[in-house]
């Protein structure tokens, strides 16, 4: 019935044919009347007629000297069946596709889903110079020792430039980025891309950095001397997959949080 219904397909893929199909389905008819209706010759007819029939489309019958051809049901049938089953396999697959297009729109979403800054601020008893010096040319003296570097950790490096480098230098030489400086401006501002992303519970450094956040440090010094440092984490959506961890870890007690009052108890040894 599959092959019947696909070479009937096939078969009256060519007009002529479907004009001859189309003229039998009003009743039977012979070669010359068929002749009669179409600009083909007897002939080219009858090709066509063996053509149909060999799909089982048509049938014919003797009528004294002629013969009469005739739609053949059980070929047109087999059309049905053959469409009816395409028709069901191109809507499983667009189903399908449909699917994965809703999951790839989830992931999307959840890619740009909007995550809150994260802001934490301390104010330390030195001037905005100072203040600034140490939270960058001073790094590894109060970072707690986070890393993502296969080694052991021996120092933690941000250069104070545009451009500068954002990472860690482990025990054996090793080195591996965290990020990088995108702005600038002491002893006032520091801006740092963040392109550390933690994937169920790994934190990696993603060389991307269409996928990086960043943290912003403002050092706004007081009347008394003093320097308030406020800290934004910000665009942690990017992080994609990601940015549920990064959100989580950097907002908690181990995070900035935590981190900026070591920074604020080593300023205050200062």
């Amino acid at each position: 019935m599959e092959a019947y219904g696909s070479s009937g397909i096939a078969a009256l893929g060519d007009p002529t044919r479907r004009a001859i199909f189309e003229s039998l389905a009003r009743r039977p008819k012979a070669v010359g009347e068929l002749a009669a209706e179409l600009p083909v010759s007897r002939p080219a007819v009858s090709q066509h007629l063996r053509v149909l029939k060999d799909a089982g489309l048509v049938t014919d019958r003797a009528d004294g000297t002629r013969r009469i051809y005739q739609i053949r049901q059980q070929g047109v049938q087999a059309i049905h069946g053959y469409l009816d089953q395409m028709w069901g396999q191109a809507m499983a697959a667009f189903q399908a596709e449909a699917e994965q297009t809703g999951e790839v729109m989830a992931s999307q979403a959840a890619s740009t889903e909007v995550f809150e800054p994260v802001r934490y601020a301390v104010t330390v008893p030195l001037p905005a110079d100072r203040a600034f010096a140490l939270f960058t040319q001073g790094y590894n003296s109060w970072w707690p020792g986070h890393h993502i570097g296969t080694a052991e950790m021996a120092e933690a490096v941000l250069e104070p430039r545009v451009g500068g480098r954002y990472y860690e230098r482990g025990v054996d030489g090793s080195e591996c980025e965290w990020g990088q400086v995108l702005a600038c401006d002491p002893p006032r501002r520091i801006v740092v891309a963040w392109q550390i992303t933690a994937v169920e519970g790994a934190w990696a450094y993603d060389p991307d950095p269409s996928h990086a956040s960043e943290f912003e440090v403002n050092f706004r010094e007081q009347p008394d001397g003093s320097t308030r440092v406020e800290l934004e984490h910000r665009n942690i959506g990017r992080h994609g997959q990601g940015a549920p961890g990064i959100h989580q870890g950097v907002g908690g007690p181990g995070g900035w949080p935590g981190i900026l009052e070591n920074y604020a108890k080593v300023a205050a040894a200062a």
